[in-house]
């Protein structure tokens, strides 16, 4: 009787010590992951103005699939959509832009956020020059509540908005 209760006790704890060892596995284990990798502003290296017109970039790696990438300026968002392939260019990275006009002078902080990670680029905006005619701001899409509710997460299909 003793060689039996031993000997469930020791599948027993093999069994608990096997479980305890694949959730460290699963857990530590790299997932696929298509996290924003970059943002930047195009032309690059250039002194930003109020009015002035802008596009934002950011990238994303293609193994977890499309995903969902709302941009933000201080907070407001200016525009999400789906990463799609970058236009005749052979990369391996998704990307998301929108076009970006900012309408007050001062410190920046845009933000491109996939529900997973976020990366931030902060620039400062200076007064329109005298005499210059101001880009009209496009209304953002993809900002409403339930577009990014029901575009949260990643997809393996989608189309940008």
């Amino acid at each position: 009787m003793t060689t039996r209760t031993n000997l469930g006790r020791r599948i027993g704890w093999g069994t608990t010590g096997l479980a305890a060892t694949m959730a460290v596995i699963a857990v530590g284990a790299p997932t696929a992951s298509a996290d924003v990798n970059t943002l930047a502003i195009y032309p690059t290296g250039q002194t930003y103005y109020v009015g002035g017109s802008y596009q934002l970039v950011s990238t994303t790696m293609p193994t977890g699939g499309l995903r969902w990438v709302t941009l933000y300026d201080n907070g407001q968002c200016i525009g999400g959509m789906w990463t799609k392939p970058k236009e005749n260019v052979d990369s391996v990275n998704l990307i998301a832009k929108v076009n970006w006009v900012p309408s007050t002078m001062g410190h920046h902080v845009l933000t491109a956020d996939d529900s997973r990670t976020t990366k931030t680029f902060e620039v400062d905006v200076l007064a329109a020059p005298a005499g210059t005619v101001p880009a009209t701001p496009t209304q953002p899409s993809g900002c409403g509540p339930l577009e990014r509710f029901l575009n949260s997460g990643s997809s393996n299909a989608g189309s940008s908005g």
